[in-house]
C-alpha cells in the first residue's frame, strides 16, 4: 500500500510496518554517507530555530545506487524518494535517534528522483494547509 507524504512530520510519526511504503516528497540532500549508502535528508519545515535542528530522516539508497546520479547525492539537492519505511535494527551514526528525528525509523528507498524545480513557498503553504487538515482529523477522529 502506498501513502503519500508531503512532510517529515507525518512520516516521523507514523509507526514503521515491515510492509508500510511511503512517499517523500521534495526533502533536500543534507548528507550522503558513501561508505554505508545513506542519505540524510531534511526540510526545515516547520521552521526551526537554531540550535534546533530541522526535521530529518534517513534512507537507505544501497538498493538504487546503480540508478542514482551524482547531482541527486549533492548537499542541497532537492529530491523524492519512494521506498518503505522501516525500524532501525542497528546503531549507526548517520541513523541515530536525534531530537529533530526521535523516532527509530528510516526508508528504503526504491526510487530516487530529482524534485525538478521548486516553489519553496508555494510547497509550504499546500504544507501549511495539510498540516491544518491533519490537526481537524485528529480532533473529529
Amino acid at each position: 500500500m502506498l501513502y503519500p507524504v508531503d512532510y517529515l512530520e507525518i512520516l516521523a510519526s507514523l509507526p514503521a510496518q515491515e510492509d508500510s511504503s511511503k512517499e517523500t516528497d521534495f526533502l533536500s540532500v543534507r548528507t550522503y554517507n558513501i561508505r554505508t549508502g545513506h542519505l540524510i535528508l531534511e526540510h526545515n519545515y516547520p521552521r526551526r530555530k537554531p540550535p534546533q535542528e530541522p526535521p530529518s530522516v534517513a534512507v537507505d539508497i544501497n538498493a538504487v545506487l546503480e540508478t542514482v546520479t551524482s547531482q541527486e547525492l549533492a548537499v542541497g539537492a532537492w529530491v523524492n524518494v519512494l521506498g518503505y519505511v522501516r525500524r532501525k535494527r542497528r546503531v549507526d551514526d548517520d541513523f541515530a535517534v536525534s531530537e529533530s528525528n526521535p523516532n527509530p525509523v528510516y526508508v528504503e528507498a526504491v526510487m530516487v528522483f530529482p524534485a525538478g524545480a521548486v516553489a519553496l513557498g508555494e510547497y509550504e503553504r499546500i504544507l501549511q494547509e495539510a498540516l491544518g487538515v491533519e490537526r481537524r482529523v485528529r480532533r473529529t477522529g
